[in-house]
């Protein structure tokens, strides 16, 4: 995925007039899956969302699709085990700050970063998962975006739905930006308070948002453009 510098794009131009949504809207009272394929997408697409819904009394699920280990494949400083290591404090600490009263259910999938794909125990494991935790609305990141997991998130959480006649929601990452189709069902949603835990969840991630891995120069780092742009735009849902 080629990574834009600037943040401009046919969605954004939407959202400008799209209409707002609230929690309630968002997240019927009970419990809320969120199906995010690495860690950071839960903070930088819908933090500000997350933690609003845990100020709510929703209970919050978290299905991680993969580790995060493709954001950084040749450093030497970080091998694979300790970048998934760090990735996974860095999601711990993100979760605590978004969601701080309550113990977030978190369920590791360990599909393989930038190659993951539909299946059917994934899917069965999913439902299964949704289920037992009485899940009531799923969001996950959207169909449309350009990277493989965010499309396989995206389709994996509104099959879950479907099994299970929920609600679900789209929060668009790098879909937001670039020329590309305009969704039905856009809304946005803000919040200033919950702006503040979402700036301070974005800040733990070290690993994607500085040089803190510099022995690797085909490794991510989020442009500061778009660093400003999460930390200050209201957050993009679609209705499934």
């Amino acid at each position: 995925m080629s990574v834009p510098a600037t943040a401009e794009g046919a969605l954004l131009r939407h959202a400008a007039n799209a209409s707002r949504v609230d929690i309630a809207r968002l997240a019927p009272p009970g419990a809320l899956l969120v199906v995010v394929p690495h860690p950071d997408d839960e903070t930088f697409g819908c933090g500000m969302a997350l933690a609003a819904a845990g100020d709510s009394g929703r209970r919050i699920v978290v299905a991680l699709l993969t580790d995060g280990e493709g954001s950084h494949p040749t450093s030497r400083l970080f091998p694979r085990d300790s970048l998934v290591d760090l990735r996974a404090r860095e999601f711990t600490e993100a979760l605590r700050i978004l969601v701080p009263d309550q113990q977030v259910s978190v369920e590791r999938l360990h599909l393989p970063d930038g190659s993951s794909r539909i299946d059917t125990g994934t899917l069965d494991s999913l439902t299964a998962l949704a289920r037992q935790h009485d899940v009531r609305a799923i969001w996950a990141t959207w169909a449309q975006d350009p990277h493989c997991d965010h499309e396989v998130a995206g389709k994996l959480a509104a099959k879950v739905a479907e099994r299970l006649g929920s609600p679900s929601w789209s929060f668009p990452v790098w879909g937001r930006f670039g020329e590309r189709g305009l969704p039905d069902g856009m809304a946005i949603f803000a919040d200033p308070a919950m702006n503040i835990r979402k700036r301070a969840a974005m800040a733990v991630y070290a690993s994607q948002t500085t040089a803190l891995i510099d022995d690797d120069p085909n490794g991510f780092i989020m442009p500061p453009a778009l660093l400003d742009h999460f930390a200050t735009h209201p957050e993009i849902f679609i209705r499934g």
